[in-house]
């Protein structure tokens, strides 16, 4: 029993290069980036298209509506019963994603669950209520500086997360994930795609000029139309909050298609700091497509 993991930044390259693998080996493509796992914003989040998904069969894409919450441990549950049917099937399971956290929970298990007291969980949260995103993230990094290259500057809830682990363990709650039991005990093949930075980076500018022309504006009016809730994970795509105010008249679109470039390009390079610290030691790094098949079908 094999399975393949194709894993990278935004805009690399990863579902065209799986789609080719899944073409050749009878493969079963299985989403592993938490924005895809939703159904809406299919434009701004690089759904595969229709024609992608009539080429060969995809798993874990736009499962979710605005109101259900994902998280590493549900995708999971969900991506391990896929993985086996598809060994069952005499199928080759395809993870591809650029969200770390959940090929993570693959490789190394999922993260224990840590007790936070009642005291330590108030005063952190009303800390985070009380100060401004920047002024927290600022005071949370004092407190644990390992965190910088692996929370996004604008995800408050992971930053809330960090610091109640911080408070009630004194360690870094990098330092306690993927302490469990790594649920995949078969043959894995993971494989990054890590293009050079200035190719990646046009291919990023690239991509969100291609969105505008696919009709992402008229995606994201549709989806504020919904109301979507305050804790609804869509609201965290990166490119939304520029192009959406755009949408509302507060930039030129010229100012919002350059602040979606620069948002996702920083994105990705967050990614690969990521990608290059938490990936196996026998990870392959930009595998030619026979030389990949040739190590899946030895």
């Amino acid at each position: 029993m094999k399975t393949l993991i194709i894993a990278g930044p935004t805009a690399s390259g990863k579902s065209a290069f799986a789609l080719l693998i899944a073409k050749v080996i009878n493969g079963v493509i299985i989403n592993a980036d938490s924005m895809q796992w939703y159904k809406d914003l299919a434009v701004l989040t690089a759904q595969p298209t229709i024609k992608d998904k009539e080429i060969s069969p995809h798993r874990l894409y736009e499962c979710l509506d605005i109101h259900e919450v994902g998280s590493a441990a549900l995708w999971q549950q969900a991506a391990l019963t896929h993985i086996h049917t598809c060994h069952s099937q005499g199928k080759l399971p395809i993870i591809v994603g650029g969200s770390g956290l959940y090929l993570r929970t693959l490789t190394h298990g999922l993260s224990p669950i840590i007790p936070i007291p009642d005291d330590i969980r108030q005063s952190v949260r009303a800390l985070a209520e009380r100060l401004s995103l920047a002024e927290f993230r600022e005071y949370v990094l004092a407190q644990d500086t390992d965190l910088a290259q692996y929370i996004p500057p604008v995800d408050r809830q992971r930053l809330t997360r960090a610091l109640e682990v911080k408070l009630a363990t004194g360690q870094s709650i990098r330092a306690l994930q993927g302490k469990g039991e790594p649920p995949l005990n078969h043959l894995l093949t993971y494989v990054i795609l890590a293009p050079e930075r200035a190719a990646l980076c046009d291919r990023i500018n690239q991509r969100v000029l291609h969105m505008i022309d696919s009709g992402v504006l008229d995606e994201i009016q549709s989806f504020w139309d919904k109301n979507p809730p305050a804790d609804c994970m869509l609201r965290k795509v990166i490119g939304l909050s520029p192009l959406t105010a755009y949408s509302r008249g507060d930039v030129t679109l010229v100012e919002a298609i350059a602040r979606a470039q620069i948002e996702t390009r920083q994105y990705a390079k967050r990614q690969t700091t990521w990608f290059k610290g938490q990936s196996p030691a026998d990870v392959l790094i930009n595998p030619s497509i026979d030389t990949l098949i040739q190590i899946l079908v030895s």
